[in-house]
């Protein structure tokens, strides 16, 4: 599988480790177990018990080490094996653990209420690679509400659908704006890439209110400008700087609803999008927090990602798009970015493992 490995992925959020759990998870096809240590250090390490290949996820822990649900070799937070139960013989007794009982273990970093994993060389890992999402932090005068899904669906798709504001009109009738326009309605796109960083501009003029922004901002005015904002980072990590104000006023006087949407491969037909929305209105309604989550759940189990499913399988387990030669339309302007900077860089990294091997061979 071609997946960029020295990267920072989204790995799930800090909430999921809550009560002491175990958190099983298959990313970038390596099967990952997450949890937090007795001080609260978040750590993450292989879920495959390398006895009999077992999840350690089922298992049980002691203290900071997790016990195999199957034979109960231990494992330190580190990934090495410390305690073997099975004794010689029929035994009771523990006898020496396997010195090459070790799991891989991942820089694991937190930030935002998001939990990150580095799935490449450990020495590589520098967390101030880690993309910025902490305008979407909950804080004073702010309410993140988080969620995921699984989609059936090379990562990459799932990108090209995150990038795109112009399907939105035909696949979402929560963000339906009707058929009624004023005359003065006008659409602005612009793409902008600083090396290795996309940021895609998106907003709407003397647009009407949609029933989102009627969630958000019940007092909103019906006649409205909105504003999306992208910033994409390699592989997958987008953060989506949204919000609507009255026309003619600007972003200080409005709503404003950062996001995170971060796309995490599993495999190459599968993958998962992680999502927060941090609002500035509307704080204490439990009925805007549901509204949010099931409007998002919503809209990935029957719009975006129901469709984004379709269209891999009519691709016929290709998963380049761009190989297939599509119809590309100046929207696509930044997708198609995306994807080329995802494959230089994918390049860079086969050419230094080629390199690498080389000098090793002729080392030896």
């Amino acid at each position: 599988m071609a997946f960029l490995k020295n990267v920072w992925y989204c790995a799930g959020f800090s909430h999921e480790l809550d009560d002491g759990k175990f958190l099983g998870r298959k990313l970038v096809g390596e099967h990952v177990l997450m949890y937090r240590k007795e001080d609260g250090t978040a750590i993450a390490m292989s879920n495959i018990c390398p006895h009999r290949f077992a999840p350690l996820s089922e298992g049980r822990r002691y203290g900071d080490n997790v016990s195999c649900p199957y034979h109960g070799l231990e494992f330190d937070a580190t990934g090495q094996c410390t305690r073997n139960p099975n004794g010689d013989k029929g035994s009771s007794t523990d006898i020496n653990p396997p010195k090459v009982a070790r799991l891989k273990s991942y820089p694991f970093e937190e930030r935002w209420g998001i939990m990150f994993i580095w799935m490449g060389k450990p020495e590589k890992a520098d967390p101030s690679l880690i993309p910025d999402y902490s305008m979407t932090e909950e804080r004073p005068g702010h309410k993140t509400v988080f969620g995921f899904h699984k989609l059936d669906a090379h990562y990459q798709l799932a990108v090209d659908n995150l990038l795109d504001r112009t399907h939105v009109q035909f696949l979402h009738p929560r963000l339906d704006q009707g058929d009624t326009f004023d005359e003065k309605f006008e659409r602005k796109y612009s793409t902008e890439q600083t090396g290795d960083l996309i940021w895609d501009y998106h907003c709407e003029l003397n647009a009407p209110k949609m029933p989102l922004v009627a969630l958000l901002w019940p007092e909103a005015p019906d006649l409205m400008e909105y504003y999306f904002d992208v910033r994409w980072e390699a592989p997958a990590n987008m953060l989506l700087d949204s919000g609507s104000v009255a026309p003619n006023t600007n972003r200080e006087v409005g709503s404003h609803s950062p996001g995170a949407n971060m796309v995490t491969p599993i495999d190459e037909s599968s993958c998962y999008y992680f999502w927060n929305l941090c609002r500035d209105k509307n704080l204490d309604s439990p009925e805007t927090d549901m509204g949010i989550q099931k409007g998002v759940g919503d809209t990935f189990a029957n719009e975006d990602g129901r469709m984004v499913t379709l269209c891999q399988e009519m691709m016929e387990g290709e998963t380049d798009l761009l190989s297939m030669k599509p119809l590309l339309l100046p929207s696509d302007e930044a997708a198609v970015r995306a994807r080329r900077i995802v494959a230089k860089k994918l390049q860079a990294e086969a050419d230094e493992e080629a390199a690498e091997k080389v000098a090793l061979e002729a080392a030896e």
